[in-house]
């Protein structure tokens, strides 16, 4: 384990580790993760950017979500029969292509962000506000990359 982290520190990590799994995977039958769990998939995020950026390129959303172009094509057919979003032409130039999201896909998109707000609350009506407070800290320190791992950066699933 790493020094930088202090994993060689914490008591019992896989006993943490193996609750703190137990503990999601009720949270996701609960039914309680799955409006959460949108949040990280290509579908929700392109509705989400497309709701404040309009006539957006294709490869626009691809480089904005790190995301492969051929991803961002799958996931604007199937929003696309959803009838969320909509493709137009570009009257100038026949071979670029705009996405814009419909009133179908904004309503989604308010409802999904009404779901989390609920969720959100919620969960911080439990915690309490210093709880809460240290959730964030925690969040935050997690999104730095001069503190992980070099073993979590090469992380890959295919490997």
């Amino acid at each position: 384990m790493s020094e930088k982290t202090g994993l060689n520190n914490v008591p019992d990590l896989p006993g943490k580790i193996q609750r703190l799994m137990e503990l999601l995977s009720l949270a996701k039958d609960n039914g309680e993760l799955q409006i959460f769990s949108a949040l990280f998939m290509t579908d929700f995020q392109i509705i989400a950017y497309l709701a404040s950026h309009e006539n957006t390129h294709p490869s626009e959303l691809a480089d904005t979500l790190r995301s492969t172009r051929p991803n961002i094509a799958a996931n604007l057919r199937t929003l696309e029969s959803k009838g969320y979003i909509v493709r137009n032409i570009d009257e100038n130039n026949h071979r670029q292509v705009y996405v814009n999201i419909t009133e179908k896909g904004k309503i989604y998109f308010q409802i999904c962000q009404k779901q989390l707000g609920y969720l959100f609350s919620s969960w911080f009506a439990l915690l309490g506000e210093e709880e809460v407070e240290h959730l964030f800290v925690i969040l935050e320190k997690s999104c730095r990359p001069d503190i992980m791992t070099d073993e979590l950066k090469k992380f890959n699933f295919g490997d």
